[in-house]
């Protein structure tokens, strides 16, 4: 089950688009890479503006992710690639839809669990 997400934005240094495009679209093997990176998806959102939305089964998988390779190779990048910091915001998966994962019966007794405090996650 996904219960954790992580929302990165990313703006490029102007001329630096298309190699923040680059980064992001060479990233995905390494992605897939990471067995608790449940979805992956790097967008672009404007003409200098670009997003990574991830989403993780437990904070290990997050913390992974963070301390991974392509986090490691966007830090090191970002004086280049970057106009400003990541602005990283991290969240908790209310709900998920994704290919195979729930058979009815295991969405029926999903729906049943008790809620979580939601600042456990933050």
């Amino acid at each position: 089950m996904t219960t954790l997400g992580l929302y990165i934005r990313l703006e490029a240094k102007p001329g630096r688009e298309f190699e923040l495009e680059n980064f992001l679209r060479d990233a995905l093997p390494l992605v897939k890479e990471e067995v608790n990176t449940t979805a992956w998806f790097a967008c672009r959102i404007g003409p200098s503006a670009f997003a990574i939305f991830d989403a993780f089964p437990d904070e290990y998988g997050r913390r992974a992710h963070l301390e991974g390779k392509v986090a490691s190779s966007l830090i090191s990048r970002a004086s280049d690639l970057l106009a400003r910091p990541p602005i990283v915001e991290r969240f908790d998966v209310l709900a998920d839809k994704l290919p195979g994962s729930f058979s009815a019966k295991e969405e029926e007794e999903e729906m049943q669990r008790p809620d979580a405090d939601y600042r456990s996650h933050l």
